[in-house]
C-alpha cells in the first residue's frame, strides 16, 4: 500500500509536476499552499507561519508525510534574522497567532545561522517533534527520476568541441567542492574563468549577473551537494533558466545526473535543442 503525501508548496511548476509523479507510482497526494507565496491553486491553503493551521491539516488528512518543494523567496532568512517578523506579528502567524508567535520563536532561538537549509532543519526536527514525519530524500528521487537529468548530452543535435566539454568537466568538480562547502550549487564560466558563483540569489539570478558582468557565450554548471537533503532542497533548473541562458548566447549547460530537476523536462531539452545550448549530465567520478 502507497503512502499518501502532503506537498508544502512554494511558487513554480515543481510541486505540481511531482504531485502527478507520484501518482502516477500510486501515492495518494494533497497539496498545501502558503497564502501570499505559493500563487497557483492547491487542494488547501495555510498561512505564512502558521505552524498550527498545518499540524491540524496533517492530523485531519490521517498524518500524511510531508514534502516541501517551490520556490521561496530568499530574502526570508535575512528577514526572520532581523527580526521583521515580530514587527508585523499583527497581520501574520493566521487566525492563531498567539499560538504560532510562539512556536516562531520558540523556532527561531534554535536557529544559529539563517541560511534556508539551517531554518529548515530546525522546522523539520519540530515537526518530527509533534510526530509528523517528511518523505525520505531518497524516495523523492525515486518519484521525481522521469524528470531527473541523466548522464551524457541530453541535446543530440547540438555539437559541443570537446574542449569545451572538457573545461564542463573541470567546472563541474569545481562546482561540487563550492557545493559541499555550502556556498551555491550554481557556477557560470567563460573562456576557462569562473564568472559567478550562485550565493543567496538562486540559479536565474546567478546567470543575470554573470551575463551583465562578461556579456554572451557563458556556459552554466548545476549541482548538488554530495549528501543532498532534498527534502529541504531541490537543485532544479526551469524554462525560465533556459530563457535566461538563450538570452545570454549561453554555449552549454552542465546539470548532475540523477540529482538536478528538470522541470517541464521534454519541452526544456527540445527548445534548448532548438536555440543550440548542448545540455549535458555529468556525473562525479
Amino acid at each position: 500500500m502507497k503512502k499518501n503525501l502532503l506537498i508544502l508548496a512554494g511558487k513554480g511548476k515543481l510541486p505540481f509536476l511531482f504531485k502527478n509523479l507520484a501518482e502516477d507510482k500510486g501515492y495518494k497526494v494533497y497539496t498545501v499552499g502558503v497564502k501570499t507565496i505559493t500563487g497557483t491553486k492547491t487542494d488547501f491553503t495555510v498561512p505564512f507561519l502558521g505552524f498550527t493551521e498545518l499540524e491540524e491539516l496533517l492530523l485531519e488528512l490521517g498524518k500524511p508525510q510531508l514534502v516541501m518543494l517551490g520556490k521561496f523567496n530568499p530574502k526570508i532568512p535575512l528577514a526572520l534574522a532581523e527580526g521583521f517578523w515580530e514587527k508585523f506579528k499583527v497581520f501574520l502567524f493566521g487566525g492563531k497567532k498567539k499560538k504560532n508567535l510562539d512556536i516562531f520563536q520558540e523556532l527561531k532561538r534554535e536557529i544559529k545561522i539563517f541560511l534556508p537549509e539551517e531554518i529548515l532543519k530546525v522546522f523539520i526536527r519540530y515537526m518530527e517533534s509533534k510526530g509528523f514525519s517528511f518523505l525520505p530524500s531518497e524516495e523523492i528521487r525515486d518519484i521525481a527520476a522521469p524528470i531527473l537529468a541523466t548522464e551524457g548530452n541530453l541535446t543530440p543535435s547540438v555539437d559541443l568541441k570537446s574542449e569545451d566539454l572538457d573545461e564542463g568537466i573541470k567546472f563541474f568538480n569545481y562546482a561540487k567542492r563550492l557545493a559541499d562547502m555550502d556556498i551555491g550549487q550554481t557556477l557560470v564560466f567563460k573562456n576557462g574563468h569562473i564568472v559567478a558563483v550562485e550565493s543567496l540569489e538562486g540559479t536565474d539570478n546567478t546567470i543575470k549577473r554573470a551575463q551583465k558582468l562578461v556579456g554572451k557565450g557563458i556556459s552554466v554548471v548545476k549541482v548538488a551537494r554530495t549528501n543532498q537533503d532534498f527534502r529541504m532542497d531541490v537543485p532544479a533548473v526551469g524554462l525560465q533558466t533556459l530563457k535566461l541562458l538563450k538570452k545570454a548566447k549561453a554555449k552549454a549547460l552542465f546539470l548532475e545526473a540523477g540529482k538536478v530537476f528538470i522541470i517541464e523536462k521534454e519541452k526544456f531539452l527540445s527548445e534548448a535543442e532548438k536555440v543550440g545550448i548542448a545540455v549535458i549530465g555529468l556525473a562525479l567520478r
